[in-house]
């Protein structure tokens, strides 16, 4: 149904520097600076788009992606980001 979030992945998977250039071409579409976004990710290939990001978030992620990232979120769901932000 409409509105509801999968755990499956659609699409190809990106590389690191595609990942990048998507959240820099989408800031720039938007008009607004890379820190003023949020980047999560889990795996080695989002860790140039999360330092690109004002706030890097770690989802469930590899430690390597843990430790580079300013927060981790290490159980719970995608809701778990509202703690963050708030």
């Amino acid at each position: 149904p409409p509105g509801r979030m999968v755990d499956q992945p659609w699409g190809d998977i990106c590389d690191g520097a595609e990942k990048r250039k998507m959240l820099l071409e989408t800031c720039a579409m938007l008009g607004i600076s890379p820190k003023q976004t949020i980047a999560m990710g889990d795996g080695a290939n989002d860790l140039p788009m999360m330092g690109e990001a004002g706030l890097s978030v770690a989802y469930h992620a590899k430690p390597s992606v843990r430790e580079q990232a300013m927060v981790a979120i290490n159980s719970g769901g995608l809701d778990r980001l509202l703690e963050v932000v708030r």
